[in-house]
């Protein structure tokens, strides 16, 4: 027992020592940003068992011990978007990721648009279950009189450390979502917003952070013309560190503008981020950073096997998470959504071989979601069809069992015409066998003939706005033009859940019309 004391006062007595020595103060600021509803690991092509918030607990402890064992301070924070993907989440209300937030010891939040998918009733319900606060300066609602919630939180520490936190959201929440839609949502602008707020706090906390669901753009606007994390950092003195979200850009490492850090990452709790301010006074001295992969894998055949080796070190899953998720109750509901009166085919001798109705449903609701001028999905992305009869939630989930997103890109009709005759030129067969809406076209030995765009010529210097699953966005299928492609972002939206709402709301699925790709041999 003498040891065990002697050794505990030695451990303080180091700390201390370090402290008075160093004079200097530590935050570490943790970050993720768009988890989704990935509550629980899950697996991607050639990278099974990623993610979750089990492993994430055990790394946040880990990095949390190891700090505050220097007499540092930790912040965890989230940029937003922790709403709609996992289908367990979304029956469950998104309440395994909130509780297993709380759990981890989230402190704040910035409110993304995809919070409100489910309505202001399913939005106030996750919010109050949190116990971290959800930030927006710039949200209000009952006409922009009243605002959802604070726009800034203080932390103030025993060395005498102030922090201000404040979260800002984009203003595309009233254009995408339904509660924006309907009015029940005002937006403000983000960047004045900042402009008013941080200055004052700038005259009482000694670094300020912002959590941002403005999106990360190489230029000051997106395509569609929303100001972004890189023209907040130019408009607005005195931050130190922008915790980004939205458009779920891997930065593996920070970017910095002036005085002022950017951070995001590709979301879906693969990553989590850690940023070290080192103060002597009130002057930061020091800045580090790391990305930690939460059981991130990489595919290789070893003695003519398939091996997954982690890319950095295996983290054990925590056992008071799993407890806690596993303890959840979240299956389909076996209500019927819909009906429909013929059967449509996701057999892949249809959907990688030619156009399908399925195809031609989906690209349907992919082109009207987003008001774009045309939407591509690949073919291999449809597993299984829709059977005549009664339509559950748990047959949508059967046509489309990734957890891919749908993306909205700006490209010119030249890009459009390299994507096409690189998906003419493979031909039919393939898991990249385009399905389209608001494109019609020949194809005649390996070319993409005749393309025309909503009934019109394609013109190669007019800018299209185009609708993608994320497979194809990333690259998928040797879709390498759409991985370089600049102007696009995630809007979040689950592809599954999309056919979910359309069904909901309209009963059934229509006969579409066809004759969107015609194949001459």
């Amino acid at each position: 027992m003498k040891r065990i004391l002697f050794f505990l006062i030695a451990i303080s007595f180091a700390t201390t020592v370090f402290a008075k020595k160093s004079n200097e103060k530590l935050l570490t600021v943790i970050y993720t940003n768009d988890g989704h509803g990935l509550a629980w690991k899950f697996n991607e092509p050639g990278d099974p068992g990623i993610g979750g918030l089990a492993a994430r607990k055990t790394l946040i402890d880990k990095i949390r011990e190891e700090v505050e064992g220097k007499g540092g301070h930790v912040l965890v924070v989230s940029g937003g978007d922790i709403t709609l993907g996992d289908p367990r989440s979304n029956i469950c209300h998104n309440m395994p990721l909130i509780k297993g937030m709380n759990l981890i010891g989230y402190d704040a939040m910035v409110i993304g648009n995809h919070e409100f998918d489910f309505g202001l009733k399913v939005f106030n319900e996750m919010k109050n279950k949190a116990t971290f606060p959800w930030l927006s300066a710039n949200i209000y609602k009952n006409g922009g009189t009243q605002p959802v919630t604070n726009g800034y939180i203080e932390k103030k520490y025993s060395d005498g450390l102030k922090v201000g936190i404040i979260g800002l959201t984009t203003r595309e929440t009233e254009q995408i979502t339904g509660s924006g839609l309907e009015g029940k949502l005002v937006m403000t602008n983000p960047i004045q917003e900042a402009k008013t707020r941080i200055p004052l706090l700038r005259k009482k906390d000694d670094i300020i952070i912002v959590l941002s669901h403005l999106g990360f753009y190489p230029t000051d606007k997106s395509f569609d013309g929303f100001y972004g994390d890189t023209y907040l950092a130019k408009a607005v003195k005195g931050i130190n560190l922008i915790v980004g979200g939205h458009t779920q850009i891997q930065l593996n490492n920070p970017v910095k503008i002036g005085d002022t850090y950017i951070v995001q990452t590709e979301g879906y709790g693969k990553w989590v981020g850690r940023v070290d301010f080192y103060l002597k006074g009130k002057k930061i001295v020091k800045v580090t950073s790391k990305l930690y992969p939460i059981n991130l894998k990489k595919k290789t055949i070893k003695n003519g096997k398939t091996v997954y080796e982690y890319i950095d070190k295996k983290i054990p899953e925590n056992k008071a998470m799993l407890d806690m998720l596993n303890g959840f109750q979240c299956n389909f509901s076996r209500s019927i959504l819909g009906k429909t009166k013929q059967a449509f085919s996701g057999d892949r001798l249809i959907v990688r071989y030619k156009e399908s109705k399925l195809g031609d449903i989906i690209t349907d609701i992919m082109k009207n979601k987003v008001k774009a001028d045309i939407a591509m999905i690949n073919g291999g992305s449809i597993r299984q069809g829709i059977t005549k009869g009664a339509i559950r939630e748990s047959d949508i989930y059967n046509v489309f069992p990734f957890s891919d997103t749908l993306y909205l890109a700006s490209m010119t009709g030249a890009q459009i015409q390299q994507v096409l005759d690189f998906f003419a030129e493979r031909g039919a067969g393939t898991g990249g066998f385009l399905q389209v809406a608001g494109i019609t076209m020949k194809i005649y030995k390996g070319a993409a003939l005749e393309i025309k765009i909503n009934g019109q010529p394609l013109k190669k210097k007019k800018k299209y706005k185009v609708a993608l699953n994320s497979f194809l966005a990333e690259g998928g299928d040797g879709y390498t033009m759409l991985e370089k492609l600049k102007t696009k972002k995630n809007t979040g939206y689950s592809m599954p859940q999309l056919l979910v709402e359309y069904i909901k709301l309209h009963k059934t699925f229509k006969n579409p019309k066809t004759g969107r790709i015609k194949i001459v041999r």
